[in-house]
């Protein structure tokens, strides 16, 4: 497969002594977007790039985050890099670093982490979209200082995280919290992963377009059918949102319902491990309130007593919180690695 000529980042740092590596490159891949930063330890983010997601095959893929990754480190010397944290929409054995299943992205079974580290000349670490907010929420978010929370990212798809005593859960093989693919009706609608009833064939982006573009079809939604240029079929989730947020009844409707079905899911997370915080983040949990609202409506009511005062939280990061939890990631492996050799 052909390359896009991007930039080998391989700067020399300089002579007479080893440099601290002050910055990591976390690139946080979605299903629309894919973004890279250059981050400091302390997680200010110094500087920024974005694209779309390429929607023609891995190998285009890959090509983007090695262009971002060129991008956001032009100029810094390679020695004060810790290395490279990637955020997959996947389902990610971290001991082995590979994919084992991605629903929106045709990444499953490809070796991402390969195809970055033979062009970059950096470390590299994969992990979970998911993961990665969640790292980044309770480093320097949301969450810090809290050891047990839940992380719940709503964009394309539905991921997430459980932190547990303040560290991750992953899982006997590195592939847990996907808090998306709980089946909360066996009889729901297919998921993209190709199950029935999962979380995400409610809440995530082609779920709530769909939704939106049946009840554009009705004489009642004039605001959401304005939206899309008077097409049903136009219809997007963000024009949904936005809708709702103008008072269209039957957008707010099809949130309302969203945040029912997710309250349901996270009453059983609640009642099953008791977390101090619900974080809630990603496009849609940014910019839809009511379906948050809703979702904490139900935990109150349906979850265990002593158990109710969890507390629902917006992610503080915005979409930022998977660029800085992946480059922490990376600092994370990166120091590992040097207390090995000390």
């Amino acid at each position: 497969m052909r390359y896009h000529q991007a930039v080998i980042l391989d700067v020399r740092g300089t002579a007479g002594g080893r440099m601290r590596a002050s910055y990591a490159v976390g690139v946080d891949v979605g299903g629309t977007r894919i973004a890279a930063g250059l981050v400091e330890r302390k997680g200010r983010i110094l500087k920024e790039a974005r694209t779309l997601t390429p929607k023609n095959g891995p190998f285009a893929i890959a090509d983007a985050i090695i262009d971002l990754i060129a991008e956001v480190s032009d100029g810094v010397q390679r020695a004060e890099i810790a290395g490279i944290g990637v955020g997959l929409p996947a389902q990610v054995d971290f001991a082995k670093q590979t994919i084992e299943f991605c629903t929106n992205l045709p990444l499953a079974g490809v070796d991402v982490r390969s195809l970055v580290m033979s062009r970059v000349k950096h470390d590299v670490v994969l992990d979970n979209d998911g993961h990665c907010a969640g790292i980044g929420e309770a480093r320097f978010g949301a969450a810090r200082g809290i050891r047990d929370f839940v992380m719940i990212t709503l964009g394309t798809g539905v991921g997430g995280a459980l932190f547990l005593s303040g560290e991750p859960y992953r899982g006997a093989r590195g592939l847990g919290g996907e808090i998306g693919h709980m089946v909360v009706r066996l009889d729901g609608p297919q998921c993209p992963c190709g199950g029935y009833g999962h979380l995400e064939a409610y809440l995530g982006r082609p779920a709530l377009a769909a939704r939106g573009r049946e009840a554009a079809r009705s004489f009642a939604a004039q605001v959401l059918r304005d939206l899309a240029g008077g097409d049903p079929d136009a219809v997007t989730a963000e024009h949904v949102v936005e809708a709702a947020r103008r008072g269209d009844e039957l957008s707010r409707e099809i949130l309302y319902e969203a945040g029912h079905v997710l309250g349901q899911a996270l009453v059983g997370i609640v009642n099953l491990l008791n977390p101090k915080a619900i974080v809630v983040g990603g496009g849609i949990g940014e910019s839809a309130p009511l379906v948050v609202e809703q979702a904490a409506k139900i935990i109150n009511e349906e979850a265990l007593a002593g158990r109710r005062d969890v507390t629902v939280v917006r992610a503080a990061l915005g979409n930022d919180a998977g660029v800085m939890g992946a480059a922490a990631l990376a600092f994370d492996e990166h120091d590992s690695r040097e207390a090995l050799h000390r």
